[in-house]
């Protein structure tokens, strides 16, 4: 199993709603400042096989505002820093992928 799988040690006071440990992850920085924000980011679409009837049964499956897992195949096109500000300022760390294909993974 990998390590990015393995289920978080239980909290020692049932009482806490965070894992202090969980602040003190190596994130990158930029400028001194730790982003507050991780995100993926995806562009552009998988084209599906209109000859294939897995592909057609998984659009025709498929719900408006219902829940999808997809296996998305792409190559990372760009990784960034952006800053929000306004109420509250927040620094976010991206990672872009540009899609190349989509499977079917399961209707949720």
């Amino acid at each position: 199993m990998s390590q990015l799988a393995t289920a978080p040690a239980p909290l020692e006071d049932d009482d806490s709603i965070f894992s202090a440990d969980a602040d003190n992850l190596p994130i990158t920085k930029l400028d001194g400042r730790r982003a507050t924000k991780l995100d993926v980011r995806f562009s552009g679409s998988g084209l599906l096989d209109r000859t294939s009837e897995d592909d057609l049964a998984l659009l025709e499956a498929m719900r408006l505002g219902a829940p999808v897992r997809l296996i998305v195949v792409g190559q990372i096109a760009g990784k960034s820093f952006r800053l929000r500000t306004g109420d509250e300022e927040e620094l976010s760390y991206s990672c872009t992928v540009r899609v190349e294909s989509v499977e079917a993974g399961e209707l949720a």
